[in-house]
């Protein structure tokens, strides 16, 4: 019999090498030669509670022993209730708002593109950076590079076009804006596109859901988002999408209706996550902020002007001036039994899950600390 080969993460993961997991428990990978490693990626927002948290595999063995896990969610509508429920409680703004809970990110990201054609403004959707990412681009969609060398040019430009009835959507991610500084230019878009009635659609499909110690991404830029999605990182790695409308918009679209509704398995997945967001995880992060803190003092020490810091919870990424330092720095962590992204030529990311452990907090410092010393000297 042939032998099957181990799935290859490194794409997933954003390593330089492949790494070829045979197991993975908590916030560690193993891989075939019994090697751990510390991994700091969050699994691009999949991984809220780590690998195999206890909590999320019981409840959904609970329903694998039922026999339930190829039924959709409309076949038990009670638990899809009880999940909108929760979430018009986390996301802001979102009481009284139509919930829908969609069979993955992609389908959502792609459905949320096409809503404002389908209430009938003909001007484009403009997408802002990486949030285009999986967009298929059949409705008239314009892609700007964001937030690119000069972001407050750019903005600049987009509120201009705004009051020339140029725009009906403006699709964007939170991080890049949080991540780069740019909350007040958040701020002033938002401004000008209540003035105008451009729809706000917030894309946090990315991102694990209580990174900050906020449930979402939007507070921490003092915003709501006419159109929230989010991602499998809500359901702790389960296939789920979900789109949050604000009311004004509920009786508009049939066409959610009609979509490939979540598994049931993703929905009770979810469920659990959310209440241990509300139970533990939140507090969790908002307890680390003064190791955290201290932590990042300690790196921008290192960097001085030979890059730059931005960390909001157990969000953080560090941008170097010199292109090839964050490559080289993503390699010696890794060679340490770290992974971190590099998804950016020019950045590392680290986003962990919120399970963390103090010690493993400490420890991902310390090896960063050694890595940028050698690698910056």
């Amino acid at each position: 019999m042939k032998k099957l080969e181990h799935r290859n993460i490194s794409l997933i993961m954003g390593t330089s090498r492949s790494i070829k997991a045979r197991n993975a428990a908590g916030t560690y990978l193993i891989d075939e030669n019994g090697r751990e490693y510390l991994e700091l990626t969050g699994d691009f927002g999949r991984l809220t509670t780590g690998y195999c948290h206890p909590a999320v595999q019981k409840s959904a063995m609970n329903l694998l022993k039922k026999g339930l896990f190829a039924v959709t969610s409309g076949v038990y509508p009670g638990l899809s209730a009880e999940l909108a429920e929760k979430l018009a409680v986390l996301i802001p703004g979102a009481a009284n708002r139509r919930v829908a809970l969609l069979e993955s990110s992609f389908l959502a990201k792609n459905l949320a593109a096409r809503i404002p054609s389908i209430l009938g403004k003909e001007a484009e959707v403009v997408v802002l950076g990486r949030a285009g990412t999986g967009l298929c681009g059949a409705e008239p969609l314009r892609r700007v590079d964001f937030p690119g060398e000069n972001p407050e040019l750019e903005m600049e430009k987009l509120i201009g076009e705004c009051d020339g009835g140029k725009i009906s959507a403006l699709y964007f991610r939170p991080q890049d804006f949080i991540l780069f500084g740019l909350e007040g230019l958040a701020r002033s878009l938002e401004a000008c596109a209540r003035e105008k009635g451009i729809l706000l659609i917030v894309d946090e499909t990315e991102i694990q859901p209580g990174i900050t110690g906020n449930p979402f991404l939007q507070e921490e830029l003092g915003l709501i988002g006419d159109i929230t999605l989010l991602g499998e990182g809500v359901a702790s790695g389960f296939p789920m999408g979900v789109i949050v409308l604000r009311p004004s918009l509920d009786n508009e679209l049939g066409i959610i209706e009609d979509a490939r509704p979540a598994p049931i398995l993703s929905v009770q997945a979810a469920l659990t996550t959310v209440e241990l967001l509300e139970e533990e995880l939140l507090d969790r992060v908002r307890e680390m902020e003064p190791l955290l803190s201290e932590r990042t003092k300690e790196i921008e020490e290192i960097l001085g002007k030979r890059g730059s810091l931005v960390r909001r919870g157990l969000l953080l990424r560090i941008a170097f001036r010199e292109r090839e330092i964050a490559g080289a720095v993503q390699r010696e962590m890794l060679s340490r039994g770290i992974i971190v992204n590099n998804r950016e030529k020019e950045a590392i990311y680290i986003t962990p899950s919120l399970i963390i452990r103090k010690r493993d907090i400490n420890r991902a410092f310390a090896v960063l600390r050694e890595v940028l010393k050698e690698v910056l000297s």
